[in-house]
């Protein structure tokens, strides 16, 4: 295995007999650590292997909790549409209630209204007959009162 002091004895040699210039070019294409320390393509194949696995598992998990709140959405859209319909039968039963009110009150001035126009017939057949009997009354009087004069 190449340390650091070997890595820099080599460089060295290198210097002496290539110069420094190409002693740095030929440094770069080793690797900075062991051969040991390098991963091969099989090694990230493996990782990309598990990191799969893992994001899979995490997205798994994060869509049980995305399944639970849309059914907790859900539910409480639910019991709020409940209450909102029993509060809506409440008011129809109100309506329904203010409705046969009116219908009672329409069939009472109905019944009122009927019984003004049967007092107003009678009255106003009672002034005409007493008009009548007053104007005989008053002519009735006036002949007499001629045919004592003459």
């Amino acid at each position: 295995m190449l340390d650091e002091r070997a890595r820099h004895e080599l460089y060295r040699a290198f210097e002496e007999l290539l110069g420094s210039e190409r002693a740095d070019s030929l440094m770069t294409v080793l690797p900075p650590v062991g051969w040991a320390d390098v991963a091969t393509k099989d090694d990230l194949r493996r990782l990309e292997a598990r990191l799969e696995l893992h994001m899979d598992a995490r997205f798994d998990g994060q869509d049980a909790r995305f399944d639970q709140l849309d059914a907790n959405v859900e539910a409480r859209f639910a019991h709020a549409e409940a209450r909102t319909d029993a509060k809506f039968a409440i008011v129809d039963q109100r309506f329904e209630h203010v409705e046969a009110r009116f219908s009672q009150m329409a069939a009472r001035f109905s019944q009122v209204e009927s019984q003004l126009d049967r007092s107003l017939r009678d009255l106003t057949r009672t002034l005409m007959l007493g008009f009548v009997g007053a104007m005989f009354t008053v002519t009735s009087l006036y002949l007499g009162a001629i045919s004592l004069a003459g």
